[in-house]
Order: C-alpha cells, then structure tokens, then sequence
C-alpha cells in the first residue's frame, strides 16, 4: 500500500513538473512567434516604401538628382545605362565639356565626353562595362576626358550603381570633380624632378631609372642593349659669358636629339657628360652612331659665325651577361671613352646636372 502511494507521489509530481514546463515552453513559444510576426510585419510594410519609392523614381528618375544640384555646385553630374547612353547631365556638365543636354542626352558616353584620346591606356576602355560589373572595386576612378573643342579635362569620379525591383542594375550614376589643374601641377613636378632645367632631356637620376628598366627589359626578352657615353670640350678664342655657353649646350642636345630614335633616350650625367641609351642596338651600330654625331657637331660648328667650338668625345659598350646592373654598362662606357685618347678634359666631373 504504501509503494502505492509512493508510486503516485512520484508520477503526480512528474506529471506536475512536466506539465509547469510545457506551459513556460508555450509562453516562450508564443512570445516568440509574436515577435516573429512583428517582424514580417515591419519587413513587409518596409518593402512596400521601397517598391512606392522605386515605382515613382521609374516614373521620373531624372527628379531624384536634383536636390544634389545647386546653382553654385562646381561637380558634374551625369547618369548612364547599360548601353553606354547618358539619361542625365546637370548644368555645370554642359558648362565644362561645352556641350549642350541636347547634343548628350540619349547619346553615347564614349562618342561624346569618354572620347579616346591618345594617352588612353587598359584602364580606362570599357569603364562603363567595369563599373556596372565591379561596382565596388569602381567607386571611384579618375579619366582624362576630351573637351568639344578637343581640349583635354581631367575628372576624379564617384561612381553608385542603381538597382530596379528585381535587382538587376540599370545604370550608374556618378558625380566629378574637375582635377586638371591638379594633374598639370602633378605633371610638372615630375617634370622638374625627371628632367635637366638646362637641356630638357632626363638628368642623372631619371637616366638610371630609365636604363634599369630597359637593362631588365633586354634580359628578360634576350635583347642588345648599348650605351653612348657622349663628353664636350668647349673651345673658344674669346671669354665668352655662361648665357651663351649653355645655348650652345642646348644647341648640341639638339643636334644630337634630332640624330637619335625615338626609343634611344639622352640624358645628362654631369655639368659635360651625357648618356644615351640604344635598346636594340648592337655596339657596331653605337660606334657608328657616334661617328655620325661626332659630324654633325663639327657640321654646327662650321655654321657657327664666331670662334667658339665644341669637340665631342665618344665611348660606348654593349650589354654583356656579365653587366647584371647599369653601372656596370656604364662603367665600361667610361673606360672606352677614357681609352680612345681624343678627349682633351683631364678630370671627369662627378657632380650630377
């Protein structure tokens, strides 16, 4: 009798706990399942805005770009789809590229302001394409862009790619900013640290730079490769001011310069050195080289109305596989003009242009 209450005890105790956890389990359950239902809700009124939002920007698109406009805005503005045509410009696009909304609307992007100019390299081809299939990787670029008139217009743009209900992009939409005068100052300081004040051609350091590259060229594709060692004497009967005597450099450069391909690079080393790098170039045809500049230095100094003269000493030497830096090919220049005994300058300055 008394297992029999035990029994009972422990089933109607069981039965008890069971039952208080099944009812906490429904009132987690059901809690819940009410924040489950309040959360489709709220998506499901949020994608009703986005679809109101999208049906009435399908209905007018160009309207949504106006509040980013402004009478004094110096940035362009400008909408294109999938086939390259342009859906938008504002104003200031007009002012600066010198077309009218007529001459560009509905227009394609890369007959009018995405011309191809000459400079054009990889990245700019087909930017367009890029952007709508890598629109983060193309959120911002810049390209150099043509003008009406030709003129050339550097842009640094910001790129966003629209979307329709089903999420298929459509066009991109992206606002620049004028950066000419940026890139011309960016031009010009590389000018000034790449290239002789003096003659115009590349100084010491740039001429190094230049003959590594084309030294690792030559190796890679097992090319020749020679190099000019070009030394001037200055000789004259009369003292004669510096003006004159660095137009009479300059003029030598020049000589020299018309004389040359436009693969072979000149540059100048010191105060009366110069280099000149031949790539593809056997050292038979840089020793003839310098026979031919050699004649038509003394040819402009026949033409010369005065007593004052430059004689010009060569030495040359072909890349050999021993020569594993431009040092070494320049070393073996110098020591074939020191050789050749027809330079008259007895020190050889080392201070660079």
């Amino acid at each position: 009798m008394q297992e029999s209450i035990q029994w009972y005890s422990m089933i109607s105790t069981l039965f008890f706990i069971t039952t208080v956890f099944f009812m906490l389990f429904s009132v987690l359950l059901i809690r819940r399942i009410g924040r489950l239902r309040y959360k489709a809700q709220l998506f499901r009124e949020q994608i009703a805005e986005k679809n109101k939002l999208l049906a009435k920007q399908k209905e007018n698109p160009l309207k949504w770009l106006k509040p980013y406009e402004s009478e004094s805005s110096k940035s362009i503005i400008i909408s294109v789809d999938k086939k390259h045509r342009i859906k938008y410009v504002n104003d200031y696009a007009e002012e600066l590229f010198g077309y009218s909304k007529e001459e560009l609307l509905n227009k394609d992007v890369f007959k009018t302001i995405c011309q191809e100019t000459e400079e054009d390299d990889s990245a700019q081809k087909n930017i367009i394409d890029r952007i709508f299939e890598h629109p983060k990787m193309y959120m911002e670029h810049e390209c150099k862009h043509l003008k009406k008139n030709n003129d050339p217009v550097w842009i640094w743009w910001t790129n966003r790619v629209v979307y329709d209900e089903f999420g298929k992009p459509i066009e991109v939409r992206s606002v620049g900013f004028d950066i000419t005068k940026r890139k011309q100052l960016e031009y010009q300081l590389r000018s000034l640290s790449a290239y002789d004040s003096l003659t115009g051609v590349y100084n010491r350091q740039a001429f190094l730079d230049f003959g590594v590259k084309e030294l690792k060229r030559a190796e890679r594709y097992n090319r020749q490769l020679s190099l000019l060692i070009m030394r001037l004497d200055f000789f004259h009967g009369i003292e004669s001011d510096k003006e004159f005597t660095d137009e009479i450099l300059k003029d030598i450069i020049e000589v020299c310069q018309k004389s040359i391909r436009e693969s072979d690079v000149i540059g100048r080393l010191n105060d009366i050195e110069f280099g000149i790098i031949l790539p593809e170039t056997p050292v038979e045809n840089a020793s003839f080289l310098a026979e031919q500049l050699k004649k038509k230095i003394q040819t402009r100094n026949m033409g010369q109305q005065c007593d004052f003269f430059v004689n010009a000493s060569f030495g040359y030497a072909e890349k050999s596989n021993k020569d594993s830096t431009i040092d070494c090919l320049i070393s073996k220049a110098f020591s074939s003009l020191d050789k050749s005994g027809k330079s008259k300058t007895t020190a050889r300055k080392h201070k660079g242009a």
